[in-house]
């Protein structure tokens, strides 16, 4: 497995070509980019910039992070994914990426009315539409289940990417969003998925407070929670997979102690589940 750090960790107390620096110095060969931090970098940047960052540092991308609420779009809120998706592509050629990240709408977003049978077909056909663009472009689609949103579970996501049936469609997997789907009993599921339609692997872990209290910005880092990380990455191993382990911990109290710190400590948290 690849060793990867996910920008969105500090995304308040780092910037793009600060994180780079660290991250090779740290010794991670890959990193995530997010939106945020590519937007806030290239306000003074261009894409060629980023393309000589990476290289001065020796960094490859594994993925640009992530597009949003692809569920029951008006064709406005479908253009604005467009145009995500166009600056995907964009951030991609630049930093050698060729996978984004995409997620269902929050439950609570979704029409009245809704049912699971109608959630499924439609994130389906938005996965067809995206893996259009995806064609044309060389940009894959990695589906990633929440437990929040309106797809939130491995196996809905797994047969979701069988039914779309395309290359340039597969999964991200991220045992935080899997524990808040059933507080990880379904991790086992993980080991009969095909490796080659995981695009990314997330790692972090959940503080250890009251599951109902759980919100994305309760990660912490794996080994430091009450998420089953060892089994997580087992079930991972099991099924072939070889491809990016990426640390992705959205925790304020984490990002406070500034990413000299933080980012060394994903580095040698992650060498001990992945070695």
């Amino acid at each position: 497995m690849e060793l990867c750090y996910n920008l969105q960790t500090c995304s308040e107390t780092s910037t793009l070509d600060r994180d780079v620096r660290l991250c090779a110095e740290a010794g991670f060969p890959l990193i995530e980019i997010d939106f945020q931090k590519a937007r806030q970098y290239l306000q003074s940047h261009s894409l060629d910039d980023l393309t000589g960052l990476l290289r001065r540092y020796g960094l490859k991308c594994a993925t640009i992070n992530a597009i949003f609420s692809i569920n029951f779009c008006s064709e406005a809120q479908w253009a604005d994914i467009c145009s995500q998706f166009d600056f995907a592509c964009d951030l991609g050629r630049a930093a050698g990426a060729d996978t984004v990240i995409v997620l269902s709408s929050e439950r609570a977003d979704l029409p009245d009315g809704w049912t699971p049978e109608a959630v499924f077909e439609d994130t389906a056909a938005a996965l067809h539409r995206l893996a259009d663009l995806g064609r044309n472009s060389g940009m894959k689609i990695a589906f990633e289940p929440v437990g929040t949103m309106a797809i939130g579970d491995i196996a809905t996501a797994w047969r979701l990417v069988r039914e779309v049936d395309r290359p340039e469609v597969g999964l991200a997997v991220d045992d935080f969003n899997l524990f808040l789907w059933d507080v990880g009993a379904d991790f086992d599921m993980i080991r009969g998925l095909d490796p080659e339609k995981i695009f990314i692997a997330h790692i972090n872990d959940a503080d250890a407070m009251p599951f109902a209290q759980l919100d994305q910005m309760h990660r912490c880092m794996p080994g430091d929670g009450r998420i089953d990380v060892r089994r997580y990455m087992d079930c991972l191993r099991a099924c072939g997979y070889r491809g990016p382990v990426s640390v992705e911990v959205l925790n304020p109290r984490i990002w406070a102690r500034g990413p000299e710190t933080v980012i060394p400590e994903a580095y040698e948290r992650l060498r001990k589940f992945v070695f």
